[in-house]
Order: structure tokens, then C-alpha cells, then sequence
């Protein structure tokens, strides 16, 4: 079986990873696969955040607070010469 060594793993993150070994009585290698494991496991949101936010919010209550109307006509660019 091919092997993983992580180099440089934060002191903090390896203590948090013996106590879980230590709780759930396995070695730090199984505890280690396992937390991989779980992580790839994670399917991906369907939605953006920005998409949740905006579902979230019910649409009578949403308001053209983003719609910039210029009012007039739009003069030509200025000439930065």
C-alpha cells in the first residue's frame, strides 16, 4: 500500500489529532485516514453562497436597491489630454 507523509503539520493540529485517535481508541494513522476519509466525503453545495443568500430572501420583500438609473443623457467620455 503507497504511503502519505504531511511535513510541517502544526503542532496544535497534531495534539487535536492524537486526542481524537486516543478517543476513538485507534492510532494516529487510522485516525488520520479516516479524517481524510470524512473530508472527501463532503459533496459539494448545489448553490453558491451568493445564490443561497439571495433564495433566502423572499421575493415580495426584495427591492431594486441595485438598479443605478442615470437620470438625463448619458454626455460623451471626457478627454484626459
Amino acid at each position: 500500500m503507497p504511503d502519505l507523509l504531511i511535513r510541517n503539520i502544526e503542532p496544535q493540529l497534531k495534539r487535536q489529532i492524537e486526542a481524537r485517535a486516543r478517543k476513538h481508541r485507534q492510532s494516529l494513522s487510522a485516525e488520520a485516514k479516516s479524517l481524510i476519509r470524512r473530508g472527501l466525503s463532503v459533496s459539494k453545495p448545489e448553490k453558491g453562497f451568493g445564490t443561497w443568500l439571495f433564495s433566502s430572501v423572499e421575493e415580495k420583500d426584495r427591492g431594486d436597491d441595485l438598479v443605478f438609473e442615470v437620470p438625463g443623457e448619458i454626455g460623451p467620455p471626457p478627454d484626459f489630454k
